[in-house]
């Protein structure tokens, strides 16, 4: 009997999979395109926060994004992280006008989940009460919802981050696929951390 909730939870991913291949194939394009952005992005911008975080998984439009807002004052502290992509994102940045005397690192998380989890006693020292998440837009909704439940003591928001390859015709396929495996972690997300996708 224990073993029942876990194979609710394999067959409502196995369900939503399968949903989404089938929209994917009748919806590909500019109706997918429609779909995904209503469901997955959100944006929650703040004109001043304590710290920036770049997200890891895109290593050209996001750390680009957080030095645009860096130099533009919305926050004087930023924070990296993930494993691979922290040390290039920190590059990016460097590359791009910010002081490396402001940037953090955090090397080792592997998901979305363990970015706000090895963040967060990182965050709390710096005495960090509000921070801007940088991301790509299909994973906006997901990041936000995150970090609001496994920080609930800072005041996040999020901001997208899409390089221009998505924004082509040409390259509507490949961010089409990005979301479909987004909706996927989403559902995965709710059902193995307990966070809803929906909030204030």
């Amino acid at each position: 009997m224990s073993n029942v909730p876990e194979m609710k939870k394999i067959l409502l991913l196995l369900l939503l999979l399968a949903l989404l291949a089938g929209g994917y194939f009748f919806l590909q394009g500019e109706e997918f395109l429609s779909l995904w952005h209503r469901s997955l992005v959100v944006s929650v911008p703040m004109e001043k926060a304590d710290a920036l975080i770049v997200l890891g998984g895109e290593p050209l439009a996001r750390p680009q994004e957080a030095a645009r807002l860096y130099r533009q004052g919305v926050a004087r502290k930023v924070f990296v992280t993930g494993i691979g992509d922290a040390a290039r994102n920190r590059q990016v940045l460097m590359a791009s006008g910010v002081p490396g005397s402001v940037i953090t690192m955090e090397p080792k998380a592997t998901s979305t989940f363990t970015n706000a989890t090895l963040l967060k006693p990182m965050l709390e020292a710096a005495g960090v009460h509000t921070a801007l998440i940088i991301t790509s837009p299909f994973h906006t909704r997901r990041a936000l919802a995150t970090f609001r439940k496994v920080i609930p003591g800072i005041s996040f928001g999020v901001t997208e981050a899409s390089i221009d390859w998505w924004k082509r015709e040409e390259g509507r396929g490949d961010v089409n696929r990005f979301a479909i495996v987004e909706f996927i972690k989403t559902l995965e997300y709710w059902l193995l951390h307990g966070i809803s996708p929906f909030y204030d």
